[in-house]
């Protein structure tokens, strides 16, 4: 994007707009005890509305964050974490739900899969995944899929329920990586009424809850 990707401008309900962070943020607030901003440890967000954070390693991908996000956690007695990528701005608590009713039913994790893809940072963790995403960082994984190839602390695997998107909700399961990606998306929230992050429709949902005993297993 030539830019942190952050900080571009996303409109919101009030006409204005708001940086894609902070549109994330806004999205997990009705679903979240408290929200927080992971960034980089060279990173900076003036003025943000929230706590942030640094990962546990600057540089080093998704799983350094997510480290950092349940370590904080399962040190603050939370039951877990609720990702969102700040580039993923037309996700809505129609896409967020279904994760929590996932872990609510006894998976430690639930992502969404879309076109085959694991999406990673629209996810639940509960902190039983703290441990082993640390043992799978430490041991030079940077996937945060890598942490369902660790056992819990007591020794059991990890449940991992992937949800596959519909064709539907796979239009609202997309990242922004690039400026085509950028306008194409503010074009769909503008024709879809996501702006600001107002729910839409749910989506039509698929489930695959099996335990799963490596990073790439279906």
């Amino acid at each position: 994007m030539g830019q942190d990707k952050a900080v571009l401008p996303w409109p919101d309900e009030s006409g204005g707009s708001v940086a894609l962070y902070v549109r994330a943020g806004r999205a997990l607030a009705g679903l979240c005890e408290r929200v927080e901003v992971g960034v980089g440890r060279a990173g900076r967000l003036p003025d943000a509305p929230w706590p942030t954070f640094v990962d546990v390693e600057d540089g080093a991908g998704p799983l350094a964050g997510l480290v950092a996000a349940l370590e904080r956690a399962e040190r603050d007695g939370l039951d877990g974490v609720l990702a969102l990528a700040c580039d993923m701005p037309l996700v809505t608590e129609g896409e967020l739900r279904p994760l929590l009713e996932a872990v609510e039913r006894g998976a430690d994790a639930a992502l969404w899969v879309v076109d085959g893809h694991d999406q990673p940072l629209c996810s639940v963790y509960r902190t039983t995944c703290a441990a082993p995403a640390r043992r799978a960082f430490d041991g030079g994984a940077r996937r945060p899929v890598a942490i369902f190839a660790e056992p819990a602390a007591d020794g059991r695997l990890l449940r991992l329920e992937r949800i596959h998107a519909s064709e539907n909700s796979a239009l609202r399961l997309v990242n922004v990586n690039t400026t085509t990606d950028y306008d194409r998306a503010l074009r769909d929230a503008s024709r879809r009424g996501a702006e600001g992050g107002r729910a839409v429709a749910g989506p039509d949902l698929a489930r695959d809850g099996s335990t799963h005993r490596g990073p790439h297993e279906r």
